[in-house]
């Protein structure tokens, strides 16, 4: 499809049937699962591999997400909560309309410039801002002067490594170990270090 706001209309009903037949939600990873799946077949695993593209299509259902919630809010249909991890609906309450609309995310996402206007340089910058969010660690500049070898030991890797091989590491680490998984934030800062690191080694 083309990554047009009317290219991706069917998006939105079909999401509207699965989210209503979930109830106890799915996480986004779930919903691209059954979308590249017959009947539907909307996305490719190519799709969602390379980063860009991978961007491209979590852009585009989040758009067909936000335009679902605003109307279901409309039709009271029930408030549809939107999280990476947990896509559900939940019943409808009186009042909840005027919070929806001052959410910066859907403004971001309901805005088509965010797609066309994000190359692949700034969606591998918007990774690795989230994967420094994620880690836990402060967005500065600290010297690090960890071995070489306890950080290859930390990541559970070997040399020689590319620098993509690197990042799919250290962002397979991190969902390991984050706190929420039962980890703890000293680990995942470890696991920042290392990855800083061993990023150097690769230049």
């Amino acid at each position: 499809m083309q990554h047009t706001p009317s290219g991706w209309a069917p998006l939105q009903p079909i999401l509207h049937d699965i989210l209503l037949t979930n109830s106890d939600g799915l996480s986004e990873y779930e919903l691209f699962q059954r979308l590249k799946s017959p009947p539907f077949e909307l996305f490719t695993t190519e799709a969602l591999q390379d980063p860009l593209s991978l961007f491209q299509s979590h852009f585009i259902l989040f758009n067909a997400l936000y335009q679902l919630r605003d109307t279901w809010l409309q039709n009271k249909t029930g408030l549809l909560q939107i999280h990476c991890s947990c896509i559900r609906r939940t019943p409808w309450e009186a009042g909840q309309d005027g919070v929806v609309t001052q959410d910066k995310l859907r403004a971001y996402y309901l805005d088509w410039t965010s797609l066309s206007d994000t190359d692949q340089t700034q969606v591998e910058a918007l990774l690795d801002s989230f994967w420094l969010a994620f880690s836990g660690m402060p967005n500065q500049v600290e010297d690090n002067n960890m071995p070489l070898q306890s950080a290859l030991d930390l990541l559970k890797l070997t040399t020689p490594f590319s620098s993509q091989q690197l990042k799919q590491q250290y962002r397979r680490m991190l969902h390991i170990h984050h706190p929420d998984k039962g980890g703890n934030n000293g680990h995942t800062q470890q696991l920042h270090k290392a990855y800083g690191r061993l990023k150097t080694a690769c230049l």
